[in-house]
């Protein structure tokens, strides 16, 4: 007898639309969906957290960047080559062992003694989310027939608004909270009873799938690998190195291996062997303008919190919780339009897309109108209805997307594709960061000069109200200037600069009193003018996105078969 998990090329173990009944297909969903939630969750809420576990574990700024970049580095490693082996060993199986791993990374992460120890174990931890998150995707495009698919599609883009805007809202409730003396650890530790609720669903729910069978391709695996990791490298450590020389060498050389992985793939087809990725799939018009889409889409809306919450956080002093609550309109948003993408996409085909990116654009041309306004008296809550605008409009783009995408896979490819297209979803975020950090952090810089000279006037007041002899107050003035200046553009911000003073903005000195609230003043002022111009990055990347979505068909297959690597 064959073995059941070598299925003929083309085959299927179990077949897509029978496989559940109605209720179990919403039921599977639902399973895979907290997945979704714990992964995109953990991406973003260890940012809230960095300054507890600087405090708990004596890290330096070095070593808490890796602990947020090892998560990124392994997650996006892993997505394409698991999504070839949820094809060929079995999509509920993969799905386990990722989940399972993910609960058990996140239990050493919130127990871990040493930041060393959390760099690693926050490295698994995105391997696990790596394994896992293709194996999402491919359950719902083989568990639902195509006149549901959309409808699920779009649940699961609800949960990624959700998912990406509530990390900061979560992180900021658990430390304020202060569960048990524990600060940073629940963060992580939260992960343990969903996860093993997941789990137990999991294996009473989901089937087994399979895709395309055949042996394994070691060398495709090797070369995606190595691509990845030479792409992703730079785009994490080129800003804060200053952009060496061999930034831009791995980079090039990430698009030479690329290039030879593609060759190698349709030599793999050609000689009748099952391809890592069938590069095929390029052939179609949906495919591939899908991908561009969603590179350029996910670059553009990720860099709006990442920005936003640095502005609110490090440039207002405001409270993780407060950042948190700011961009909670955009999960309402998301969640709201994203239920109903399905059935504007039925009405309106790609026009969905170009609709949604419309009202992202509104939504951040709104959220710099208000900064250039407000100024530092801006509000969290000022800026919620472009949130919630954005939020919008995203709704009607990440779901009817991912439909599009996948609606002419074949379905032995499916797991496969959903690799390819995370992987794609998490590269554009890695650029988009990148992209929107060297303008922030540039704009943070060179503007540190104009900054502190905007408030000397009120410095030079305060000084004399708190009676410093008036002949020191020039010299004083010189060196806060100077100390502000140099802090911008220290590699580590949170380190008081050679021959500074560290003031004690709580104390009862009044003239320490005076440096430090122009030191908040001037770094508010310098966050909100450098954030407007970041974010015209992210505005960028979704006009970029408007226009890619042109090159989609109109309307996605609806006839429930896999159309042909080259069709429409």
């Amino acid at each position: 007898m064959p073995n059941p998990t070598r299925v003929p090329p083309g085959k299927l173990a179990v077949s897509p639309s029978t496989s559940l009944g109605g209720s179990g297909r919403w039921l599977a969903l639902m399973t895979v969906l907290i997945g979704t939630f714990m992964i995109l969750l953990d991406s973003t809420i260890v940012n809230v957290a960095i300054p507890s576990i600087q405090r708990s574990l004596g890290a330096s700024y070095e070593s808490i960047e890796w602990v947020i970049s090892g998560y990124a580095l392994a997650y996006g490693l892993l997505l394409i080559p698991s999504g070839r082996l949820g094809d060929r060993f079995g999509h509920k199986r993969l799905f386990l062992i990722g989940l399972i791993g993910f609960t058990v990374a996140s239990a050493a992460c919130g127990t871990a003694q040493s930041v060393e120890a959390l760099i690693l174990w926050r490295a698994i931890q995105g391997a696990m989310a790596g394994v896992m998150n293709p194996q999402i995707t491919a359950v719902i495009q083989l568990a639902f027939p195509p006149q549901e698919r959309g409808r699920a599609f779009g649940i699961y883009g609800s949960v990624i608004g959700i998912a990406t805007a509530a990390g900061p809202l979560v992180g900021g409730l658990l430390i304020a909270t202060n569960i048990n003396g524990l600060e940073w650890e629940p963060i992580f530790l939260i992960n343990i009873p969903i996860g093993i609720a997941a789990a137990l669903l999991a294996l009473r729910i989901l089937k087994q799938t399979y895709g395309r069978g055949g042996s394994l391709d070691f060398l495709g695996i090797a070369l995606v690998s190595v691509a990845v990791l030479l792409l992703t490298i730079p785009l994490i450590e080129g800003q804060p190195q200053g952009w060496p020389l061999w930034t831009w060498l791995s980079m090039g050389g990430s698009a030479i291996i690329l290039a030879v992985f593609a060759w190698w793939e349709r030599h793999r087809i050609a000689t009748h062997q099952s391809p890592l990725v069938d590069v095929r799939l390029f052939r179609s018009r949906a495919f591939t303008a899908g991908m561009g889409i969603a590179l350029a889409y996910f670059g553009g809306f990720v860099g709006i919190f990442f920005v936003t919450s640095l502005l609110l956080q490090n440039g207002m002093g405001k409270s993780a919780l407060y950042s948190g609550l700011t961009v909670m309109p955009f999960s309402l948003g998301s969640l709201i339009s994203a239920s109903q993408s399905d059935r504007v996409a039925r009405k309106l085909g790609r026009l969905c897309l170009t609709l949604g990116t419309v009202l992202v654009m509104i939504g951040i041309g709104g959220l710099v109108l208000t900064m250039r306004r407000a100024g530092t008296s801006l509000t969290g809550l000022q800026l919620a209805p472009w949130f919630l605008m954005a939020g919008f409009g995203s709704g009607l783009v990440v779901a009817p997307n991912v439909t599009l995408v996948l609606a002419g896979v074949p379905r032995e490819d499916a797991g496969s594709a959903s690799g390819v297209l995370s992987a794609t979803q998490r590269i554009g975020q890695a650029v988009g960061i990148c992209l929107v950090g060297i303008i922030l952090f540039g704009v943070l810089e060179s503007g540190a000069p104009s900054a502190a000279s905007r408030v000397s006037d009120s410095l030079r007041a305060d000084l004399a109200a708190a009676q410093m002899p008036s002949e020191q107050i020039d010299g004083s003035i010189a060196t806060f200037k100077r100390c502000f200046a140099e802090r911008a553009a220290a590699s580590d911000p949170t380190a008081t600069p050679d021959g500074c003073p560290s003031a004690d903005p709580g104390g009862s000195n009044s003239i320490d009193n005076a440096f430090a609230k122009a030191g908040s003043a001037a770094l508010a002022d310098s966050f909100v003018r450098a954030t407007q111009q970041a974010l015209v990055v992210s505005l960028g990347l979704v006009a970029l996105t408007f226009l890619l979505v042109f090159a989609l068909p109109r309307r996605a297959a609806q006839n429930g078969r896999a159309a042909p690597p080259s069709a429409e």
